[in-house]
């Protein structure tokens, strides 16, 4: 039962990070037909993780809770400006989710699903022995314990790791904000690495072929013009027919 509620935490954790970064993909990634949605957890926890392994190099912060509320407000703040900055007519977020509501539930319940599967897996061998284990769990207790960054190298006392180390950061976060021993955190980050690729696997996907889908739309009402002799003779100002609407791209799940 401990374990369930740990990986629930975990995906909680996971889901207030892909919220603070929701709005900066969202304008950003504006072409793609899902708007970069499946990416918004990768994103978050990419984006929080450096600015808080940045504060903590150049001293502006610790290796501590309060480190990585600095990391959520900064990149909070950068998302919701970037928001406001966006494109003149945009459709507003708040809009956009409810109008492509499948497509965000089909994105959630493919990262649900699948961490869900990966969580059960980890749990018929929870032990972290065999092969590079040993090393990594102990770089990612070396990442925690540091007051500050470089982290402190478990092996070697008084020096910095010798290796890249910024992927034990981000789970060493995740760990600290889903209140995660480290033992449990190292077969999350496991569960999270595998979902994580299966919902960025299913977001390339979908909007390859929503893409698809609305240019070939878009072709045949070119088409449909020049055929009929009205290319070029349609009011800019005036709105676009029923018949010309592009599909919305929820219809694509």
């Amino acid at each position: 039962m401990t374990d369930l509620l740990s990986a629930i935490r975990w995906w909680a954790a996971l889901t207030l990070l892909g919220l603070v970064a929701l709005p900066l993909v969202y304008t950003l990634l504006r072409p793609l037909a899902d708007r970069g949605y499946a990416f918004i957890k990768t994103a978050g926890l990419l984006l929080v993780s450096f600015v808080f392994w940045l504060a903590g190099s150049l001293g502006l912060a610790g290796n501590d809770g309060g480190g990585i509320a600095l990391a959520l407000l900064v990149v909070g703040a950068a998302s919701l400006l970037a928001y406001r900055r966006r494109a003149p007519g945009d459709v507003a977020l708040g809009a956009w989710l409810r109008a492509n509501w499948r497509t965000v539930l089909a994105a959630e319940l493919v990262f649900a699903g699948v961490f869900a599967l990966w969580v059960w897996v980890r749990m018929q061998n929870p032990a972290i022995a065999n092969t590079e284990k040993p090393m990594e769990f102990a770089f990612l207790n070396g990442v925690t314990l540091s007051p500050a960054f470089p982290s402190l190298d478990p092996w070697l006392a008084g020096y910095g790791i010798s290796y890249y180390y910024f992927g034990y950061v981000m789970t060493s976060l995740l760990a600290r904000l889903a209140v995660v021993p480290t033992a449990v955190a190292f077969n999350l980050a496991i569960a999270w690495l595998v979902a994580g690729a299966a919902v960025g696997a299913f977001g390339v996907v979908f909007n390859l072929v929503a893409g698809r889908g609305i240019r070939n739309y878009e072709l045949g009402i070119r088409n449909e013009e020049v055929a009929s002799g009205g290319a070029g003779t349609t009011d800019p100002s005036s709105p676009p027919s029923p018949r010309h609407a592009p599909p919305a791209p929820s219809c694509w799940v």
